[in-house]
């Protein structure tokens, strides 16, 4: 079957699908080009195939195993404008191989084992003298201290190149032959192994180059001329990006660029640790001197990311004559922080002038981790919070302070009316910087990303009219806690939130250890198109989920899903016909029984894309095969589901009968069977009816109340009332879902006693297990629930337990020693021992 090689804009307005024997052919087509594509990729070719059509015009020959390209390998293809051999064997390249593709502009054949000194000849590359766009990058393997001398004169007839992509050997010699590429815009360097920049090392480039980039130069400490890069006066774009040159090098070679205009500079990651030394340290604070040059650029984006950047002095790093040239800056991965004072007054005058700014990132900056016992309290004289406000300019569009550990001072970036902000990301904060959104004001946030905590976010929200928002990232949140229970103190919070996104497409709650939703929750989303629950604890798929007829994807992987149900399949059913529909499900508990017939059938067959056909599934003997394989071999796996059926409705219609006799039997002997009833009467009532428990106590505790267990509880309850109890410190095994041992616990026990203390209030297991008992009780598993407070009153009793008070037995347990309350004890066996 033929795969669509996308490769052109999709503007495109006919086309057509052929199949070759080797390689899938597309073909497009608009009022400007005829564009033929030949995608030969992962095939296992180590020739040029022979049998494509002639007039292709793209050839992909990705991730193949070519050695070796022969002469005239190519010559069947006049028409090709682009050949991809990237990703291949590539050792030699014969100097006829090129013959008969003058049309050629496009040549990729990076990450290959091509050796620059030896494969690369004039007569090789005349064929292909019209290319405006070739990548031999990675092709480098191992390298050495001698002088590397490119074959500068193959090179050199390359008169039209404008994108040229190579490896940067430590000692290289490029000559004279380069100075025929004047039509070279892009200079890259993508693996790097420089010792040395000199100011003579692209002495032989043209001084018309746009862009330069030489990144991940690792492998040495990279020294630099001041001058290094005087040989491109009009260069645009520089990346230095992972070079370990250092940042003090590199802003000095800006020397050769003081006063002019560039599109891009980027240095990030140039203080490599591994190099650290006292003339080139590591830990860095940016000095006036080493700015002397970089304020004077007026540049677009700037990026100063991961460079262990800790402190700045004045008028240094946030100090530039052009502030109003700037419009994205990067500061990620440092290690300062702006501190009342002069600093947040530096970035006030810089985000005061910068009114062309529309990305600030910064992120992942750990400047000071939350230790309890030494807390920062704000005691100062004369300290007031009006001193740590950080007024945001108008302009911002993009605001990432993610992985912010910054527990100093508190910060306040203050957004204003007016504001253009569209993307705010805070996740993962654990710091006292706040984002302030002025009062009474609409704003166009469309992204937000809460990644990592809830608690900030529903303290909050509320104030913000979140109206616009599309996309909403809340994952590793803990989300479970602002849902449930149901009267918790954020959840009402959480829903008033909720209400305001009504123009919400994109909702992200992964890995929150869900297992239920509000009912209410997607009540007013009617544009979202986008759901992802995945890593969470759902056994089956939430039914409120059905009620949203936008939903065009869904992600529920990597949950406890045993089956798809039939609502949900019809449900889904319906959302491909509609507007299309895409489910993720792989990495669930499916079981493959009588039950999930039409489950499984229901995958093979439904028009819904699917990430796979052939999920995982467990036979009732244990046995794992895939949902795949059950279809197709249904009859074998299960012929006895159609017996079962049989013997079902055979076992009833003799029940029945059975039934029939008895009662017939019972009435012609209705009397006596009453005199018996009527004699055992008594017993019964009096014994309970004995059901199975794994434990006669389940006990519900803080952390505060285990010494008393172990002294006290266990020793009476265990060793002389001979009773079984459950203590999840205890009898929990690892390996399984905490939540679900927990249930089953409660479950198989006969009585729940909650030990009633200060830290029981506070913790979240708790709460958890009342919510369960609740259910218990209604299901009658449960006999009796004590309630035992210590070192508390009744007043102080959790307000979870309200609904279930009338089946509670309260009791205040007094203080001394064990030994000395017989009378607290007998009371507690009474209501728990079945002597």
């Amino acid at each position: 079957m033929c795969k669509l090689y996308q490769f052109v804009p999709i503007f495109c307005i006919s086309l057509s699908v052929v199949c070759a024997k080797e390689c899938s052919i597309v073909v497009l087509e608009d009022s400007n080009e005829f564009i033929k594509i030949a995608d030969c990729s992962r095939r296992g070719l180590s020739q040029v195939p022979q049998t494509l059509p002639r007039d292709i015009t793209v050839l992909n020959l990705r991730r193949n195993n070519f050695q070796i390209i022969s002469n005239f390998s190519f010559k069947r293809y006049r028409f090709l404008q682009k050949v991809t051999l990237s990703e291949n064997k590539l050792q030699k390249i014969e100097d006829q191989a090129f013959f008969g593709l003058s049309r050629l502009n496009n040549l990729n054949m990076s990450d290959n084992t091509l050796d620059l000194l030896t494969v690369y000849t004039p007569e090789m590359f005349l064929p292909i003298e019209n290319l405006t766009v070739l990548d031999i990058q990675r092709n480098i393997q191992e390298h050495n201290n001698d002088v590397y001398r490119y074959p500068d004169v193959a090179f050199g007839v390359f008169k039209k190149i404008v994108y040229l992509a190579l490896d940067l050997a430590p000692i290289p010699e490029l000559g004279q032959g380069f100075q025929n590429l004047q039509n070279l815009k892009s200079l890259i360097f993508d693996r790097c192994f420089l010792k040395f920049l000199r100011g003579d090392t692209f002495e032989n480039f043209t001084s018309n180059l746009e862009e330069l980039r030489l990144t991940r130069c690792l492998h040495y400490f990279l020294h630099v001329d001041d001058n290094a890069l005087s040989p491109f006066p009009k260069i645009a774009k520089i990346n230095f990006e992972g070079s370990c040159m250092h940042l003090k090098q590199a802003l000095s070679m800006l020397s050769s660029y003081s006063g002019k205009t560039l599109d891009i500079i980027n240095l990030r990651g140039l203080n490599c640790p591994r190099f650290n030394s006292d003339e080139y340290p590591f830990v860095l604070t940016v000095t006036k001197d080493m700015m002397r040059y970089l304020k004077t650029v007026c540049v677009e984006t700037l990026d100063l990311s991961d460079n262990g950047i800790v402190d700045f002095e004045e008028n240094s790093l946030l100090s530039f004559d052009r502030p109003e040239c700037i419009k994205h800056l990067y500061f990620k991965g440092n290690r300062f922080a702006f501190t009342k004072g002069r600093q947040i007054d530096e970035l006030n005058t810089f985000f005061n002038k910068s009114i062309a700014l529309k990305t600030f990132d910064y992120s992942f900056i750990p400047v000071r981790y939350w230790l309890e016992e030494n807390a920062v309290h704000h005691n100062e004289q004369n300290y007031h919070s009006s001193n740590n406000i950080i007024y945001l300019p108008r302009s911002l569009e993009k605001l990432i302070l993610s992985n912010l550990l910054c527990n100093d001072i508190r910060r306040h970036f203050m957004n204003r009316r007016g504001s253009n902000l569209t993307y705010l990301d805070v996740s993962y904060s654990y710091s006292n910087n706040v984002v302030i959104f002025e009062s009474n004001a609409s704003f166009t946030t469309e992204t937000l990303v809460l990644d990592g905590h809830f608690h900030a976010a529903l303290y909050q929200i509320e104030i913000v009219n979140f109206i616009h928002v599309k996309t909403l990232l809340w994952r590793s949140a803990n989300l479970l806690y602002a849902m449930y229970p149901l009267d918790n103190m954020f959840y009402k919070r959480f829903i008033t939130w909720f209400r305001k996104l009504k123009k919400l497409e994109h909702l992200d709650m992964s890995s929150n250890l869900l297992w239920i939703l509000p009912d209410d929750l997607f009540l007013e989303l009617d544009r979202l198109s986008e759901l992802r629950l995945s890593k969470n604890l759902f056994q089956s798929v939430p039914t409120q989920i059905i009620f949203c007829s936008t939903i065009k994807t869904l992600d529920l992987r990597n949950n406890l899903l045993s089956t798809v149900d039939y609502a949900t399949r019809v449900w889904a059913d319906l959302m491909s016909t509609n507007h299309g529909f895409s489910l993720y499900i792989e990495g669930n508990a499916f079981e493959c029984k009588c039950d999930n017939l039409n489950f499984i059938k229901w995958i093979q067959e439904t028009k819904v894309d699917l990430d796979s056909r052939s999920y995982k599934c467990t036979l009732l003997n244990g046995t794992v095969i895939t949902v795949l394989e059950a279809y197709e071999t249904m009859h074998d796996l299960f012929s006895n589901c159609r017996n079962s059926i049989w013997l079902t409705v055979s076992s009833t219609l003799l029940g029945t009968s059975i039934i029939g006799v008895v009662l017939l039997i019972i009435y012609s002997k209705r009397w006596n069977i009453a005199v018996f009833f009527y004699r055992k009467f008594r017993k019964m009532v009096e014994k309970k009816y004995g059901k199975s428990y794994t434990y006669d106590v389940f006990v519900s505790y803080g952390g505060d109340c285990i010494p008393w267990i172990t002294q006290c509880l266990i020793p009476k309850l265990e060793t002389e009332w001979k009773l079984k109890i459950c203590l999840k410190d205890r009898d929990f095994l690892p390996g399984e879902s905490y939540f679900d041992i927990e249930a089953e616990s409660i479950e198989s026990s006969r009585h729940v006693i909650f030990l009633l203390t200060p830290k029981f209030k506070n913790s979240h297991e708790c709460l958890f297990e009342i919510e369960r008992v609740k259910h218990e009780k209604r299901m009658k598993n449960i006999e009796n629930i004590i309630v035992i407070s210590k070192d508390m009153t009744l007043k102080d009793v959790p307000v979870e337990l309200a609904n279930i008070w009338n089946y509670v037995i309260f009791i205040q347990w007094p203080a001394g020693d064990c030994d000395d309350l017989d009378v607290t004890w007998q009371k507690l066996k009474k209501w728990i021992s079945s002597d």
